[in-house]
């Protein structure tokens, strides 16, 4: 049976309905607040909700079911699926069995599937059809690993079983009532042994990064990393009970994960979408009263405070907006923002479990703008230059390195890869530039490896990025290098318009003359109406393959 000793101690103090990184594991923070709030709503969907207690009861039932078919604490469960009300009891019954749980990008085709499962060693696996009409994940799954219906364990030896969460049933895949049914004869105390025997420093989840010139690594990240992370945010925006948040990020990222996490601490609650969709965010922000808007990047910020539905004076319950992206980006979000709304900032990443710096809620607009604000106190940053092997002094640039707080424990099967990333001391390498000046602000200066060579002068792609979305037609800009036969290569900026913009390639250009040192300047505009992504950024390499020769303004869409 669940120990209640959590909810008693929830019940003794105010202090203890918030608990502390590091007193439990995620899994024991919902079976706390299934004890302290089972009527209270956790997750809001499109078409459904659901409440820790129901949540709680369902994760148990099919916790049983894995364990009955042999998941021991420390395996790897993975899920491939959207932002939908079957992930969250999928994810939780890993936990509460003590799995590691590997949340694989629902955006994941066969290449890169068959890698990811063989990689992780996933002895289960939970996919759906709650988007059939949109990814036939089963298809998709019977194409990658074609044993799940024909036997054998080519391509993922160590996969087991494959649970179809839904409405349809197919030939080696198992249903929930199945898994139900064969965990009935499991006692709930096994199952409270299981997750107990999981220490908060222990593994939680396995995220991939996304690889751009090489396979993806495995990020494997603690209970108590991502807590420490997310609860400088639910600290930041004082996260309360009876608030709600809007969480577009997919699950299979730390900013799904992450402010789930925080949230769960807190008894609040969450609303997210399967897929993006602005209209229907901007209805139910309004319909459920969302205080706070984790929207992450500017391109779904700006969509939804752009939507012809969406009014500074009709959503004056909005308290906070969490965005990424240049200062004048995110000077132009806290305008449309409603009055006393606050636009907050980070500096962040998966290696960090979401969050290294946050801007301090009561820090004034124009340096939240400029900085990704101060490590939290159970986080150090610094700035090294990799060159001399030395701490730069304020205001000097060179590589952002952090270590404590949400810092990852290692990446799976990668020894290499994680010594070279994490150095002497547990400092992390960040692969970020970025300076912190003499009052203890970090300013973000884009990647160590985003630089061009135009001959031979060194340019941050993202000095250039920043200087163009000043234009109020423009939403967003990515800027890569392009072949030259004189100058090495030359930049070239793929812009994003706002709805209606209509500002040309000539116009930035000339934007340019005059502010920026001309081996800075565009050598060509390409107008994009979508970008290559992968779960969160834009994808630079596969905008190579989009580049007009000869240079011309173009527009892909």
């Amino acid at each position: 049976m669940l120990s209640d000793d959590w909810g008693r101690d929830s019940r003794m103090t105010q202090k203890n309905t918030r608990p502390e990184a590091g007193n439990t594991t995620i899994a024991g923070l919902l079976a706390g607040q299934a004890v302290l709030t089972p009527d209270a709503v956790f997750g809001i969907f499109p078409d459904s909700q659901i409440t820790y207690g129901a949540l709680h009861a369902r994760a148990l039932a099919m916790a049983k079911g894995l364990v009955a078919l042999g998941i021991r604490p420390g395996d790897h469960v993975a899920t491939l699926m959207p932002n939908c009300a079957d992930w969250l009891p999928c994810f939780f019954a890993g936990l509460y069995a003590g799995a590691v749980m590997v949340p694989l990008n629902a955006r994941y085709k066969r290449h890169e599937l068959s890698y990811a499962i063989a990689h992780c060693q996933a002895r289960m696996l939970f996919t759906t059809d709650a988007i059939d009409d949109h990814v036939d994940f089963v298809g998709l799954l019977e194409q990658t690993l074609p044993h799940l219906t024909e036997g054998g364990d080519a391509g993922a030896p160590d996969l087991r079983h494959a649970v179809l969460m839904g409405r349809r049933r197919h030939q080696g895949f198992l249903s929930e009532d199945t898994l139900i049914e064969a965990g009935k004869g499991i006692a709930d105390s096994a199952v409270d042994n299981a997750w107990r025997s999981v220490a908060p420093e222990d593994a939680a989840v396995i995220i991939y990064t996304s690889g751009t010139t090489s396979a993806p690594k495995g990020c494997v990240l603690s209970h108590a990393g991502i807590q420490r992370s997310w609860y400088t945010f639910a600290e930041t925006v004082d996260l309360s009970a009876a608030d709600r948040i809007w969480m577009p990020m997919p699950f299979f990222h730390t900013g799904g994960v992450g402010p789930m996490t925080a949230v769960l601490s807190r008894g609040a609650a969450f609303m997210t979408q399967p897929h993006f969709e602005p209209e229907g965010a901007v209805d139910l922000i309004r319909r459920h009263r969302i205080a706070h808007l984790y929207s992450g990047f500017p391109q779904m910020s700006l969509t939804v405070l752009q939507h012809p539905s969406y009014s500074r004076e009709a959503f004056g319950f909005v308290r906070s907006m969490l965005n990424v992206g240049p200062p004048a980006t995110q000077q132009a979000i806290q305008r449309l923002l409603p009055p006393g709304a606050v636009l907050l900032n980070l500096f962040g990443m998966t290696e960090g479990a979401g969050i290294i710096t946050f801007t301090p809620a009561d820090t004034p607009v124009d340096l939240r703008a400029v900085t990704s604000g101060r490590p939290p106190h159970h986080t150090e940053i610094r700035i090294f230059d990799p060159d001399s092997g030395t701490v730069c002094p304020p205001e000097v640039m060179g590589e952002i390195q952090f270590r404590g707080g949400g810092a990852f424990l290692n990446y799976y099967r990668d020894p290499d890869a994680t010594t070279a990333a994490i150095l002497a001391g547990g400092w992390v390498r960040t692969g970020d530039r970025g300076r912190i000046d003499a009052d203890g602000w970090l300013h973000y200066a884009g990647r160590l490896k985003d630089m061009l060579k135009v001959g031979g002068e060194n340019v941050a792609a993202a000095e250039i990025e920043f200087f163009l979305t000043r234009h109020p037609d423009v939403k967003m800009v990515q800027v890569i290098g392009a072949p030259d036969a004189r100058m090495g290569e030359v930049p070239v900026a793929f812009v994003e318009r706002i709805p209606g913009g209509t500002v040309t390639q000539e116009a930035l250009i000339a934007m340019c003359q005059g502010e920026l040192a001309r081996w800075k300047i565009p050598r060509a505009v390409v107008f994009v109406d979508e970008w290559p992504m992968s779960s969160t950024k834009v994808q630079k390499f596969r905008l190579r393959a989009l580049l007009p020769e000869p240079y011309r303004t173009t527009t892909i869409g």
